[in-house]
């Protein structure tokens, strides 16, 4: 009688302290890894919990009515444990489906024949009650299905020591304090299943419940001692599941295998369903983002999020294992603020502020771009130097302000003049060049008359006071493939100059 009020004394104490560290563990963050560690506590609680109970009821339906209730918890413990360190290696989210379903079928098939076992005696072959020390016992005898749920539970607690002394061998800094608490445990959980077969002693009592405590907490002190919580699964936590980029987990094959929830709803607001998948099947509506995806270097890629242009940066990073890549880290950012600021920027460095066309920088960029293109297809180039006549009388007769008017209307008038295919500059001052590609001499220099008829026609007005300006214009047409954009300016310059000594309000052409 002293020793079962001893043991359920033990039970009562270790029970008290998995609940403790069970509400620790979970306090600390609310990832999957700390509620798996969480459940392990819980399922032991359960089991301990029930036995507990059983071994102080009196009554046969109490008796098997809290026998019933261990199996709520003691199937899953193993598999519990397994779970934990399978994430805290990083093993878990690779493959968590076929994982979960490895690990949890025979548990859960257990729990349920536990259950039914008056109608098929798979899980117990018989139950019976003897009376010892003023107390009424279970006797259980092994059904076919508790030898595979014991097989099974001995499996998961290998592949679990297997898994940290594996981690152990491969991290730089190793500590033996918790590989020897790992085999520890790990020594208790099979000392218990092999006891609870064999039955020495002539005792009857559940020796996997009384090693089960002892295991569980050096578990729990590994955990909490060797930070297997703390930093990992609150690191994973802030990193991955809050982060607001969109961070996908992609391995070799190519496959989603794991994403946080900022990724799931980017995509869903382009109505893509994202689920662990293969990339070609998730987006194959998308094929722009299966090719940024594919892609190992830093790209840009353009979304249309709730009918508005968004731009997204998405970056790269391998999962390395020694030599070998695992796999690969997709960070998702918008950086659509960024992105239409560097463009405005870009525009404004190309941009004459004045007049509202290109500036020289512009010019030179893309008319070469221009005279390539030209010539890949073998079409006709102008290039048109323009200088307003006498500039330099209207602004000191007129003053600046009125001169800077002078240009901004002389600018819309070669807009209007030459379509939006024609590159149209201010070179400086009352400077301007014109490129055009395609079209005829006679096409050219009907252009040319409407801009100097424009020109010359144009009313400026200041204080009520109307006055005209004219423009010079020098016009050459690119004749050989050798010629270059610099050439053709010096080429067209000799024709304005020209125009200057010819009297002004003219066009020449060389």
């Amino acid at each position: 009688m002293l020793l079962y009020n001893i043991v359920s004394i033990y039970f009562f104490v270790m029970i008290i302290a998995v609940v403790y560290c069970a509400a620790y563990i979970r306090s600390l963050n609310g990832s999957a890894y700390a509620r798996t560690a969480a459940l392990l506590c819980i399922a032991v609680c359960f089991y301990m919990f029930g036995y507990t109970i059983e071994l102080n009821s009196s009554s046969i339906p109490q008796i098997m009515f809290w026998n019933t209730v261990e199996y709520v918890g003691i199937p899953f413990v193993s598999a519990l444990w397994l779970s934990v360190v399978l994430m805290y290696t990083g093993h878990f989210y690779r493959y968590k489906k076929l994982l979960f379903a490895l690990i949890y079928v025979v548990p859960f098939i257990s729990m349920i024949l536990r259950f039914t076992n008056e109608y098929h005696y798979l899980y117990f072959a018989s139950v019976s009650f003897i009376s010892e020390y003023g107390k009424v016992l279970l006797v259980k005898k092994i059904g076919p299905w508790m030898y595979v749920q014991l097989v099974h539970s001995m499996f998961m607690i290998f592949v679990t020591l297997g898994l940290l002394i594996h981690d152990f061998i491969k991290n730089k800094e190793k500590r033996i304090g918790k590989i020897s608490l790992m085999v520890a445990a790990s020594f208790f959980a099979v000392a218990g299943l092999i006891l609870l077969i064999i039955k020495p002693f002539g005792f009857i009592i559940d020796y996997m419940a009384l090693c089960l405590p002892a295991a569980c907490l050096m578990v729990i002190v590994t955990i909490i001692r060797y930070d297997f919580l703390a930093t990992k699964s609150m690191a994973r936590n802030k990193a991955f599941e809050a982060s607001r980029d969109a961070i996908l987990l992609i391995n070799r094959q190519n496959k989603i295998i794991d994403y946080n929830k900022s990724a799931k709803q980017l995509f869903g607001k382009i109505n893509i369903n994202i689920s662990d998948g293969y990339i070609d099947a998730l987006f194959k509506r998308a094929p722009d983002l299966i090719k940024n995806l594919y892609d190992i270097k830093t790209t840009v890629i353009k979304l249309n999020i709730n009918e508005k242009e968004r731009y997204y940066e998405i970056s790269t990073k391998s999962i390395d294992n020694s030599n070998a890549s695992h796999g690969w880290i997709k960070t998702i950012r918008d950086i659509t603020e960024t992105y239409d600021l560097n463009e405005s920027l870009k525009r404004q460095a190309m941009i004459d502020e004045l007049s509202g066309l290109s500036n020289r920088r512009a010019f030179m960029q893309n008319g070469k771009k221009l005279l390539e293109e030209a010539d890949k297809n073998g079409i006709s180039v102008y290039l048109l130097m323009m200088d307003l006549d006498y500039f330099k009388r209207v602004n000191d007769q007129y003053g600046h302000l009125v001169g800077d008017q002078v240009i901004q209307n002389f600018a819309n008038i070669l807009k209007e003049s030459f379509d939006s295919k024609s590159l149209i500059a201010r070179l400086g001052g009352e400077e301007f060049g014109v490129l055009l590609t395609g079209g005829g001499d006679m096409e050219i220099k009907q252009k040319v008359d409407l801009v100097l008829r424009n020109v010359e026609q144009y009313q400026h007005i200041y204080l009520n006071k109307k006055f005209h300006v004219t423009v010079s214009i020098g016009v050459v047409k690119k004749s050989y493939s050798t010629q270059t954009l610099d050439s053709l300016m010096r080429l067209a310059d000799k024709a304005l100059y020209k125009s200057k000594d010819n009297g002004r309000n003219r066009a020449t052409v060389l």
